[in-house]
Parts: structure tokens; C-alpha cells; sequence
């Protein structure tokens, strides 16, 4: 979608505090690649903000790797996707909030409004402790 006309590119993984939470963020395309939400989550982050632009037919695609990053890092998703068309792309909404196991607490559909949730954030915690996977995580494993 020649994102590269538009944005430069980050050069580092940042977290920051929302009301003394740590958060991580990312944009659209960033979902794509697991690690970044690793790294967010290895440095504390309880939840993951993605503001994106995400055209039809890429709908299941977008559904799927939200819900994976949320599994596989034990945060929250919080993900706003665009709606409407602009030129030849159709946007498809469908922004979202996903729990640490995976579960959609809220999702909104293909016209614009305001999807809200409750998140608790004391079942990241609770995931984390019952699947240890950051404690059990081998990566000198994983270089070939």
C-alpha cells in the first residue's frame, strides 16, 4: 500500500505507562512480524496498542494474528483497523480487543464507531503464571 511514501520506518521495540501500565504499540503491517510483539511483551508490556489500515479480502488474516500475538505473548490486543474506501482499497473495521488467551472481548464491525471492553488486567498475570512460556522460552535454541 506504499507505506514506504508515507512512514519511515522504527529503528527499536518501545514500551511505555498508561496509568502506570506497561504498554507496547505497534502499526498495521507490524502484526505481521511476531518477534516485535515478543519483545514488547519479554520487556514487560501487559497489552498492545495497533492503530492500522487493513483492506478487504485480508480480513481472516488480520483476525489470526491478532489473536496470535495475544496467545503467544499472554497480553491484551487492542487493535482499530480503518473503515470505508479510499481509491481502490475497502477497508473492512473490524477493530478489537482480544484477552491473553486468545478470547474476542469486543469487535467492531465494517462501518465506523466505537467498539469498548473491559479489560482485567490481573489475567495476564494469572495466564503467564499458569503457562509459564517466557520462563520456559529456550532462544539459544532457536539460532540455527
Amino acid at each position: 500500500m506504499n507505506e514506504d511514501k508515507y512512514l519511515v520506518a522504527g529503528d527499536r521495540a518501545v514500551t511505555f505507562k498508561l496509568d502506570g501500565i506497561t504498554a507496547g504499540a505497534s502499526i498495521c503491517y507490524d502484526i505481521r512480524f511476531p518477534e516485535l510483539a515478543r519483545s514488547l511483551s519479554l520487556n514487560g508490556a501487559q497489552m498492545l496498542f495497533l492503530p492500522a489500515q487493513w483492506p478487504h479480502p485480508r480480513l481472516q488474516h488480520w483476525r489470526t494474528l491478532l489473536t496470535a500475538r495475544a496467545i503467544e505473548n499472554q497480553m491484551y490486543v487492542i487493535a482499530c483497523n480503518t473503515v470505508g474506501i479510499k481509491g481502490d482499497d475497502h477497508f473492512f473495521g473490524h477493530s478489537a480487543i482480544i484477552d491473553p488467551w486468545g478470547e474476542w472481548i469486543a469487535e467492531g464491525g465494517e462501518t465506523e464507531e466505537i467498539v469498548t471492553g473491559s479489560i482485567d488486567l490481573t489475567l495476564v498475570n494469572t495466564v503467564r503464571q499458569r503457562i509459564p512460556v517466557f520462563k520456559d522460552r529456550r532462544p539459544e535454541a532457536y539460532e540455527l
